[in-house]
């Protein structure tokens, strides 16, 4: 077989080839048992196995970059299943392949002295096809299944540990998987019994038609993405299952797992973008404006989850629970992107650029950051930032590409997080001048988050690697293993971003755009050539550090990040939890009286009875 009959087979088959490879490994797993050479060689077959698919989606570029791929698998859930790569889906597969590749590396070390290996790299395989299926998946259906397989493998994953805190906090984030889950499976019914189709594709066409059901529908989806993107206020799974989780599983979910929520929300948006061509102008206006209001209450659910994310952030004393709620306060900058690429339609290139963008440099730096968390505990067995310091001696590697990804998260210039974080601005004022006055309020709270941002990588860099060493810690010595690998990759992704930052624009991200919609003059007036290293959008980091550093100043000199909510006002303390027992167990003797109702009603009566209950669950968590 040449090249060319090999790359037409990849073409015809690339979904079920993958699906194939990663169950012939899953098959392989346990045969590599107790033995250390054996464990060896499974870690290698997985590494491989992965680095091979990664080949596979990057061979299929130049084809993608013309048109997207289709397949169709008849007689699977009676219409069939529908894969579909675009540029969007497929720049998403290959990231989630080299994060996926890079943390196999760092899982070595940090799961050796837990057992059950067998167990773990079988469900860390599972999550890797399902987040795959989930972005290949052309259809709702089949987007759905992928999508609660990979929460369900990924929990398994959270919980290796098995001590009983883990338990409880696992079940933290299947409660919520299950609560997302739900969510989307209603917006999925309410949507398949107006327009009889599971297609992405329809789902913009008659969008228009469905009236004030839309908004239900979209309501849904975006509840059901929102809890696996952290977003506020359904984000109160990630401080709890995070620290309680291995560092690699966390790298892992904030690296692309939490993403696969803001794609999620971006596709669904981009759909409805999408399929307007060619329609009647009073369905086209009909579409927009639910576009235009949706996007607008998004933007600010955006600001909102960045604002409470990085104060919370502030005021943690755990590296692990800080870098949560970053993560938190990261995927906010994500759906203000999102919202902007919603409410200013086809004029959104911009927002959509910088929330694809950043999902990416995010899922780089933070993985990062988990690792150097993780590289710090290793050696000194703690996780509070106060009782550290002085590590830079004893760990110069670490502090090194500590401040590599400090830099990227907070946006300094040459690093990854500015790139984006840029056309992330550009987009927030577009919608100021295009759109609403409120949003002039946007951006001055998008630069007060980016400064809180600053002061807490200000505090973690001191507060870990400078200062006082404790004496419990001078006899610290840093090691080298397959962890430092993964380090050393993730860091020069975080420099090489950010010294050629075109590179994913060009490539990609403005590739991708085109090819949904997006006005092509909007696109080659602002994107296409786009200069990021201009002085106006230097100098917007001046202020940013600056009242980084004074926030950090006054926070430590008055004592200000010791600051913690009463019992009654925190949602995480132990205060309410004879509440969500009991809760809990009403909701159980209800849901169990309304089944047979909720199976005999109308499917949009039943996306409303869903919709009221998970708002009441979520106001007692």
């Amino acid at each position: 077989m040449n090249i060319t009959q090999l790359r037409l087979m990849v073409e015809l088959a690339l979904p079920i080839i993958i699906i194939v490879i990663v169950l012939l490994e899953l098959l392989l797993i346990p045969f590599l048992g107790r033995v250390s050479r054996r464990r060896r060689v499974r870690r290698v077959t997985v590494r491989i196995v992965i680095f091979l698919t990664i080949i596979l989606m990057v061979s299929i570029y130049p084809v993608v970059i013309n048109a997207p791929l289709e397949w169709h698998i008849a007689h699977v859930f009676g219409n069939g299943i529908i894969f579909r790569i675009d540029l969007l889906s497929l720049l998403f597969m290959i990231f989630a392949g080299l994060i996926f590749l890079v943390v196999s590396f760092y899982t070595a070390v940090d799961i050796k002295n837990f057992g059950r290996e067998k167990s773990f790299y079988s469900f860390f395989m599972i999550t890797y096809v399902a987040t795959l299926g989930t972005l290949m998946a052309g259809d709702l259906l089949s987007f759905f299944m992928f999508f609660e397989i990979m929460t369900f493998a990924s929990y398994v994953l959270m919980v290796h540990q098995r001590s009983q805190n883990v338990i409880e906090a696992g079940s933290i984030y299947i409660y919520f998987g299950i609560i997302g889950g739900l969510s989307i499976l209603a917006g999925i019914l309410i949507l398949s019994a107006y327009t009889q189709s599971y297609e992405w594709l329809t789902l913009g066409e008659k969008f228009g038609d469905l009236g004030a059901v839309r908004y239900v529908a979209a309501g849904l989806f975006i509840l059901g993405f929102g809890v696996k993107a952290g977003m506020v206020p359904l984000h109160h799974w990630v401080p709890v299952v995070y620290p309680k989780s291995h560092l690699s599983v966390n790298a892992l979910s904030s690296g692309i797992l939490m993403k696969i929520g803001g794609y999620g929300i971006l596709r669904l948006f981009v759909s409805v973008i999408e399929s307007t061509n060619g329609q009647s102008e009073q369905m086209l206006n009909g579409s927009l404006l639910t576009l235009e209001n949706i996007g607008g209450i998004i933007i600010w659910i955006g600001i909102i989850t960045m604002i409470v994310g990085v104060i919370a952030a502030l005021e943690q004393e755990e590296m692990v629970r800080m870098l949560a709620y970053h993560s938190v306060s990261q995927m906010g900058y994500v759906i203000m992107g999102i919202g902007v690429a919603a409410y200013l339609g086809f004029d959104g290139s911009m927002g959509f650029a910088g929330g694809f963008y950043h999902m990416i440099n995010h899922g780089i730096f933070k993985a990062l950051l988990f690792m150097v968390a993780g590289a710090v505990y290793f050696k000194t067995k703690d996780k509070n930032m106060y009782r550290l310091g002085g590590l830079y001696k004893n760990m110069p590697f670490t502090t090194i590409v500590a401040i590599i990804a400090a830099f990227g998260i907070t946006g300094m210039p040459l690093f990854n997080g500015y790139a984006s974080k840029t056309v992330l601005h550009h987009a927030i004022v577009e919608a100021h001048v295009y759109g609403h006055s409120s949003f002039f309020w946007a951006e001055q709270f998008f630069m007060l988050a980016s400064a809180g941002t600053a002061a807490s990588f200000i505090k973690f860099i001191i507060q870990i690697f400078f200062g006082k060493r404790a004496e419990a810690h001078k006899d610290v010595k840093e090691t080298y293993n397959s962890g430092t690998v993964a380090m050393v990759i993730l860091a020069v992704g975080v420099v090489a971003i950010g010294l050629f930052p075109n590179a994913l624009l060009d490539y990609f991200i403005i590739p991708a755009a085109r090819t949904l919609n997006y006005d092509a003059q909007f696109i080659d007036n602002y994107l296409v050539g786009m200069n990021v290293f201009l002085y106006d959008d230097l100098s917007t980091m001046l202020p940013v550090y600056s009242m980084g550093a004074l926030i950090y100043i006054v926070g430590m000199r008055y004592h200000l990040f010791h600051f913690h909510l009463p019992k009654q006002l925190n949602p995480e303390s132990g205060y309410y939890q004879p509440a969500y027992d009991k809760f809990i167990a009403v909701t159980k003797k209800v849901l169990n009286k309304m089944e047979q109702v909720i199976i005999k009603s109308d499917v949009f009566i039943y996306g409303i009875m869903l919709l009221v209950l998970l708002i009441s669950l979520l106001n007692f968590l």
